[in-house]
């Protein structure tokens, strides 16, 4: 081998070392910076599993609390009937006059149904909004979805409540413990 191919060889092995040597370090540098995300990740996992074990006693008492005092959907029937007396009876103790009642189709949620009723009503303001605030006491299992308030045409003392969606919700029977 004469000069020429020996400093050509050797320029081709500096070459392939400082290439070969780039390469490595790059892939190194990827390996790193992707074993300090996975290791933030469960660090974060960790940190999250560790505040959600302190929590646990606060959620096994709200838990048990619910499987107290939350009612088994049994039927749509009883569902449907009790909420339709419950409204009755409410609105007559609070001096809000009903005008119509229609039943809605159940809605299902993960573990809860809400048996449903669309209800149109009138009284006066203070009666009527103390009659929605005390529907939807905790255990009652009672939400208003929606509602429209407006003064009455003819009298401005009275408040007409339409569409109000009221749902009470139970527990799923299949996920009853």
């Amino acid at each position: 081998m004469n000069a020429r191919e020996l400093r050509l060889a050797i320029a081709f092995i500096a070459i392939l070392v400082i290439g070969g040597g780039f390469i490595v370090f790059t892939q190194i540098g990827r390996w790193k910076k992707n074993i300090e995300q996975r290791e933030f990740a469960l660090s974060l996992k960790k940190v999250e599993a560790d505040e959600l074990l302190l929590q646990k006693d606060f959620w096994d008492t709200r838990s048990n609390w619910l499987n107290e005092k939350q009612l088994v959907y049994s039927s749509r029937k009883d569902a449907d009937n009790s909420l339709y007396d419950l409204i009755e009876e409410s609105a007559k103790k609070a001096g809000i006059t009903l005008l119509s009642r229609q039943q809605e189709q159940p809605e299902e949620q993960p573990g809860v149904i809400a048996a449903g009723i669309v209800v149109e009503a009138k009284g006066g303001l203070e009666k009527m909004l103390r009659w929605l605030h005390d529907l939807q006491k905790p255990d009652a299992f009672i939400s208003v979805k929606g509602m429209t308030l407006k003064p009455d045409v003819e009298d401005s003392a009275i408040i007409m409540l339409s569409e109000a969606r009221i749902q009470k919700w139970y527990r799923n029977a299949a996920a009853a413990p």
